[in-house]
């Protein structure tokens, strides 16, 4: 490595420290340090669509995303919201099969994009790199299924806190308003209301123009596993 290049910590920043990339090799660190590039995309922005070619993996470094899937019509149903050090991308890549859900950023967002063909040359000439795609694939699986199951035998309450939860694991303001969590959690404005208000009331979170702030993690946790 050229002593005067960047380490890859540097040019990962908190995809180096957190996340799936966070867990693998260094050197798998370093081939993604140095064959991805970071890119801004604004709040609304398709970064691919259903359907679309797959050309790249991405990981999140700054905002936030959403996977989403056209269920009827043109319409959109929100499966997730991610935090820091997510990645997403690789299924269709490995699979060389086009996209089978939507990603777009939920707020300003900055990503690293690692194209496509530059990972499968990688495959290609190293598998021993193979598991940790894998592996990448099964955590993104087993978000899915959590999703579903949580949806399916939790209350309105419970999925609130366990989303506010997970989006606050960084900083404690949520940068979403109710119309965000409800398209988010999938249930109506006026359930998401009561819910909201509920955790308000007993000083859990606060509400505020376009944001949710998180005042008590405790009280989040003890709602969160309520039937």
């Amino acid at each position: 490595m050229n002593q005067f290049a960047p380490s890859s910590a540097a040019v990962l920043g908190v995809l180096a420290e957190r996340g799936w990339l966070s867990e693998q090799p260094e050197s798998l660190r370093d081939w993604i340090a140095r064959n991805g590039r970071w890119k801004t995309y604004e709040r609304g922005h398709v970064i691919y669509a259903f359907g679309d070619p797959a050309d790249a993996i991405y990981g999140l470094g700054e905002g936030a995303v959403e996977a989403t899937l056209p269920l009827v019509g043109e319409e959109e149903v929100t499966l997730h919201r991610a935090e820091l050090g997510f990645w997403i991308g690789e299924a269709a890549i490995l699979a060389r099969a086009p996209r089978v859900i939507s990603l777009q950023a939920a707020t300003t967002c900055r990503l690293f994009r690692v194209p496509g063909a530059a990972l499968r040359g990688l495959l290609d000439r190293q598998p021993e790199f193979w598991p940790g795609f894998c592996a990448l694939s099964l955590l993104n699986a087993s978000t899915a299924v959590q999703l579903l199951a949580e949806a399916l035998s939790l209350s309105s309450r419970a999925r609130l806190s366990r989303v506010l939860l997970r989006l606050s694991a960084s900083e404690t303001r949520v940068e979403a308003n109710q119309f965000d969590l409800a398209r988010l959690i999938g249930m109506n404005r006026s359930s998401l209301r009561r819910a909201l208000t509920s955790l308000e009331e007993c000083g859990a979170v606060e509400q505020n123009y376009g944001s949710i702030i998180v005042r008590n993690r405790a009280a989040l946790e003890a709602f969160s596993n309520e039937p």
